[in-house]
């Protein structure tokens, strides 16, 4: 069962200005994300305390996003460096 990706268009620029090596590594981690959204050890995922969002690592990017079950979302609403993102 694959969830569907929405990302906002913040999201898109922050990628969208890493280098084709990162784009391509985000590409695939995202891609992996679909079909398993939940906390995982592949994807180094973690739930936000006292929020419904979950962070996933991806080199030293982190996103921030919330799972959407009813539709099989996922709601991507931030990326940025490490440090930078929360």
């Amino acid at each position: 069962m694959l969830y569907k990706l929405i990302v906002q268009k913040k999201v898109m620029k922050f990628i969208n200005k890493r280098t084709p090596k990162d784009k391509q590594n985000i590409d695939t981690k995202l891609k992996l994300l679909k079909s398993n959204p939940y906390p995982n050890n592949s994807l180094d995922i973690k739930k936000l305390t006292h929020s419904p969002f979950y962070r996933p690592r991806i080199n030293n990017y982190r996103f921030i996003y919330e799972i959407i079950d009813e539709e099989l979302v996922i709601l991507m609403v931030d990326g940025d460096n490490r440090g930078d993102v929360y």
